[in-house]
């Protein structure tokens, strides 16, 4: 198997990175303009360069929200850390519901179970009945490494939405879903 590499900076994750920069921007500014108003700092370039500095480290760091899968494992790679786990150490996905439900979508938190105590985060899914192809084959390509080793979905029945959605993403990246040949 090669190296597969998904970025999964989506969903809430999206919007969490989104205001932690904003906050930043908003913080920054306002230390220069405290500095500026006690006459100790030069405001004219620093409130510019505080709000163009959170677009470039978005753009620079969005490739860091990552999961890596290759021969010998997976790693989950976030601009903060990097988490990695064995195959043999792995079980399988699950799929939780998250309780964010702004906008009438229901959405799954994907963990991979390593060991029987540990888990690792991988990506969030919108549980709608029409997905976007390129979504559907992002997920895919992180689902089907799981697939190709027989390990599926954890703790959902069959022929629950989780699993339906697994076993597309899994198609949808050529691959095989549980019980095909």
């Amino acid at each position: 198997m090669t190296a597969v590499r998904v970025r999964v900076l989506e969903g809430p994750l999206l919007v969490q990175w989104l205001c932690a920069e904003t906050a930043f921007a908003w913080v920054s500014v306002t230390v220069a303009g405290v500095f500026g108003a006690l006459g100790d700092h030069p405001t004219a370039w620093f409130i510019p360069a505080c709000l163009v500095l959170p677009v470039v480290l978005h753009f620079a760091l969005r490739g860091r929200f990552a999961v890596r899968l290759d021969d010998a494992g997976i790693t989950v790679v976030r601009p903060w850390n990097r988490r990695r786990a064995a195959w043999a150490e792995v079980g399988g996905v699950r799929f939780a519901p998250l309780p964010i439900d702004e906008d009438d979508v229901a959405r799954w938190a994907v963990t991979m179970t390593v060991r029987t105590s540990r888990t690792l985060p991988l990506t969030i899914v919108d549980d709608t009945d029409d997905p976007a192809f390129d979504t559907l084959l992002r997920h895919g390509r992180l689902f089907r490494p799981f697939a190709d080793r027989g390990l599926g979905v954890l703790g959902a029945p069959e022929g629950s939405r989780e699993r339906e959605y697994f076993e597309r993403a899994v198609r949808a990246a050529g691959g095989r879903a549980s019980g095909e040949r």
